[in-house]
């Protein structure tokens, strides 16, 4: 069966196309939702990006602080950070495998 649609933008019908022969126009939603999906991705990927540069972490703030006591303190901080993590890990790790 083929399938008639009427270009919104200069009226002409078109049979079983996704652009208007005439004008150009994108004729199928399928097809632009793809590329409003596309397109809403991307945009959200870089507003992911500008919150990622304009809020770094307690870490990435302070590792060249001016004040060598404040730079000890947060290297200190994080390596009991990394240090507690793996440690978990570790534990995660050992109830996984005793579990299987």
């Amino acid at each position: 069966m083929a399938n008639q649609i009427k270009c919104p933008n200069c009226g002409v019908y078109n049979t079983n196309e996704d652009y208007c022969t005439n004008c150009g126009t994108l004729l199928s939603y399928q097809k632009r939702r793809e590329l409003a999906f596309a397109q809403e991705e991307k945009d959200r990927k870089k507003r992911a990006q500008i919150q990622k540069e304009t809020s770094p972490s307690f870490y990435e703030k302070n590792k060249n602080h001016r004040f060598l006591v404040v730079r000890i303190f947060v290297k200190i901080i994080h390596s009991i950070w990394m240090a507690f993590m793996a440690i978990g890990m570790f534990i995660a790790w050992l109830v996984s495998a005793i579990a299987a």
